[in-house]
């Protein structure tokens, strides 16, 4: 998928890529909105097109999942602001978890329903294994030095388990599993990542 900010000069390959990206914006707005399965139908109404103008931009409601997975990355790089690995341990955490709270809250609803057809869909499969690696990079990239301060032995342990307390799936479990607000989620994660790194710091 070219990306929405790059409008190909040509004008009917540029009205293709508008009408392509209307479908899948409607798409992630039917997830957001908590509609679990969203049929052609409800998208081409979504995005006040025809139905027959759904089938021939796409071959299928997978393609349509696939171009939508890609818009969602995109609007996510936007959200994600690496965070200096150079500033202070403390401004780091509350800074990364700042940004990693606002990216997780945004990206839950689509995250759900991905979930649910990431085991028939391997083109949905793919895009939220490219999620979770800018999620990863991210985290690695704002505790670079604590990681490196580890021991040789256990810098691969101690990145595995940073990613993990800090993944959207630790988000799911206590925001959903445990009921706890978004402050309270962020301080937890916060409290498990000084755990990790102390050490470090």
């Amino acid at each position: 998928m070219v990306p929405a900010s790059v409008v190909p000069k040509d004008g009917r390959v540029a009205r293709s890529h508008r009408a392509r990206l209307a479908l899948a914006d409607a798409l992630l707005d039917l997830l957001n909105e908590g509609v679990e399965r969203p049929t052609a139908a409800q998208i081409a109404q979504r995005a006040g097109v025809s139905l027959r103008l759904v089938f021939h931009h796409f071959d299928d409601l997978e393609a349509i999942y696939a171009s939508a997975g890609d818009l969602q990355i995109e609007r996510v790089r936007t959200l994600s602001k690496p965070v200096d690995p150079a500033l202070p341990f403390e401004q780091r955490v509350a800074t990364f978890l700042k940004i990693r709270a606002r990216v997780f809250e945004y990206v839950s609803p689509v995250r759900r329903a991905s979930l649910r057809r990431a085991t028939s869909s391997a083109e949905i499969s793919r895009r939220m294994r490219a999620a979770h690696q800018l999620a990863r990079d991210d985290t690695l990239h704002a505790f670079a030095g604590e990681i490196a301060s580890a021991r040789a032995g256990q810098r691969v342990e101690v990145a595995a388990a940073l990613d993990g307390v800090t993944s959207w799936e630790m988000w799911e479990f206590l925001r959903t599993r445990s009921e706890l607000s978004v402050k309270q989620a962020s301080r937890i994660v916060a409290h498990m990542v000084r755990a990790l790194l102390s050490s470090g710091n």
